[in-house]
């Protein structure tokens, strides 16, 4: 009995060090996932298993061998130390977490805390295991296409209001396993608790149905979702995508590609809005090419996946195609926010993967992106509900909530009171004068205004609009944008004037949507000719 609870009392000491430190090179590298992730996730769970094997072999028979008793004397408390390390390391990622949304560079956030969770519980939390809500009602296998995988669940609470927004979650699996009951539970159950609807799908896999069966059947359920979820109460305007692994990737690829038809069903006309309104890509594989500027190590490995199994092509005679379905390769300048979460442990996806997404999203895209980096943190973590995983479901809400609010509709009123007349709107000039919008552009040239203040036109306060437009004045000089004051004045006196700034060599796109990420109805296109009024969401001249 000594001898089995030295073995395994030494693959627990071995199975928590290679959470807290995996090995990157040869078997070591090969092990460091499946070894190292349930020490890492389930660490109260390894203290309890240590002190059962003590007690067993306090109940047998101590041994009687110096050399032997001491080896168990110190294996046990190798590996109490190093979980109880990792128990302190999961609850640190709290404080991760909230300094990372608080400290974004873009529109900071705040998180609630750990005793506003709706369905999270001290005790869950202990249990690590994520029971559903019991009041939870599941529709199950409904279908969203012809084939025997195009199958989703749609989890809503019977207190769900209507208009409801969604988290459509895609799970991972390498797109070669997987199946939509098994992960992001318990950030999903949290979402439901708190009135949203959850849409989870299967899609097909490879290597049977290889690429780009994942990302059409992927596509073909948000179409779903467009058509169909608003029969559920939800809003199919206020849709915010998810996933983890696989199908972080394949999130990631649905949010960016949203004015691309290429994968498309062609039985789905009558769908013409296919954006979401932000993207949750948790340890996603957001970069397809296997590039080792972007992995460090572990690109051969990826690129081998995909050539064998998934999209069965040589990536040396199909670079356009594998840079097509890398997420990393489609930011642009109209990406929706996204929130970005990955482990600094992550032994299957390099962290550099994801530190370069956010990196490039922050150059090439306008709107904000929230990166949570945790340490000591492996792949696949949040499938339990540890204190680590009520953390980042806490930010996923936060960031939810802050893009999917309802928008209000611009209405004919609206568009009257923005022309010029009756709204004056004047712009500071180099030499410090204040001219009308017309006067400025023949010494400036063209420029679009935008402002900040009042969000769709609801009066906020001015401490409220004047921290708006901090931040978007150091997102303006963050990017280099030359810019003047502007300001838009009511003569009746009805509404407040708003502050904001005249956009110099910019286009109207990039104005439209800096004002969109703003949540503005209309920019001012100006020329010493005449001030348009244009809609952020067209670009028409809302007359």
């Amino acid at each position: 009995m000594a001898y089995f609870v030295v073995l395994l009392s030494a693959f627990l000491v071995l199975s928590a060090a290679t959470a807290l430190r995996p090995g990157r090179r040869g078997l070591s590298a090969v092990l460091a996932f499946p070894v190292g992730w349930a020490a890492g996730e389930l660490p109260a769970q390894g203290i309890v298993t240590e002190l059962g094997l003590l007690g067993l072999l306090a109940w047998w028979g101590w041994p009687t061998t110096s050399w032997l008793s001491v080896l168990v004397s110190v294996l046990a408390i190798l590996s109490v130390a190093e979980n109880l390390a990792l128990i302190g390391i999961a609850y640190y990622s709290r404080r991760i977490v909230r300094l990372a949304l608080r400290t974004a560079p873009l529109r900071p956030l705040e998180i609630s805390r750990p005793r506003d969770d709706r369905f999270g519980s001290w005790w869950r939390t202990a249990l690590q295991f994520p029971f559903h809500p019991r009041d939870m009602q599941l529709v199950k296998n409904v279908s969203y296409g012809p084939l025997p995988r195009q199958r989703l669940d749609v989890w809503r609470m019977s207190t769900t209001p209507l208009h409801a927004p969604v988290v459509l979650y895609i799970h991972g699996g390498s797109w070669i396993m997987g199946d939509k009951r098994e992960q992001g539970r318990p950030m999903l159950h949290e979402f439901v608790r708190r009135g949203w609807i959850a849409v989870v799908p299967n899609y097909r896999l490879a290597p049977r149905h290889p690429w780009p069966a994942q990302i059409s059947d992927v596509t073909r359920a948000l179409g779903w979702v467009k058509k169909n979820i608003a029969t559920y109460g939800g809003d199919p305007e206020r849709v915010v995508i998810s996933g983890g692994s696989a199908g972080g990737q394949l999130a990631a690829l649905v949010a960016l590609t949203a004015d691309d038809p290429t994968w498309r069903p062609s039985d789905m006309e009558s769908v013409t809005d296919w954006s979401v309104r932000g993207a949750m890509p948790f340890y996603g594989v957001l970069e397809m090419t296997g590039d080792e500027s972007h992995w460090h190590g572990l690109g051969r490995g990826i690129r081998i996946l995909l050539e064998r199994r998934i999209v069965q092509v040589s990536y040396d005679d199909n670079q356009p195609l594998y840079r097509s379905l890398s997420p990393y390769e489609r930011i642009h300048i109209n990406a929706p926010p996204f929130l970005v979460v990955h482990g600094r442990n992550d032994t299957l996806v390099d962290v550099h993967v994801a530190r370069d997404f956010v990196d490039r999203f922050r150059r090439d895209a306008l709107a904000p992106i929230y990166y949570v980096e945790l340490p000591f943190t492996q792949h696949g973590f949040d499938i339990t509900a540890s204190p680590r995983t009520s953390a980042t479901t806490r930010a996923a809400v936060a960031f939810g909530e802050s893009v999917a609010t309802p928008r209000p509709r611009l209405t004919n009123e609206l568009v009257k009171s923005y022309q010029v007349p009756p709204t004056e709107l004047v712009v500071e000039v180099p030499s410090g004068e204040w001219l009308s919008a017309m006067a400025a552009a023949r010494e400036l040239g063209p420029f679009t205004v935008l402002t900040s203040d009042n969000p769709f036109s609801s009066a906020t306060s001015a401490e409220q609009n004047e921290d708006r437009r901090g931040e978007l004045l150091a997102d303006l000089v963050r990017r280099g944008v030359q810019f003047h004051k502007a300001v838009g004045r009511d003569p009746s006196g009805e509404w407040p004037g708003e502050s904001g700034f005249a956009l110099v060599h910019q286009s109207v796109d990039f104005a439209r949507q800096l004002a969109r990420t703003w949540d503005q109805f209309a920019i001012y296109d100006v020329s010493e000719d005449e001030v348009l009024v244009r809609s952020v969401g067209t670009g028409e001249v809302l007359t």
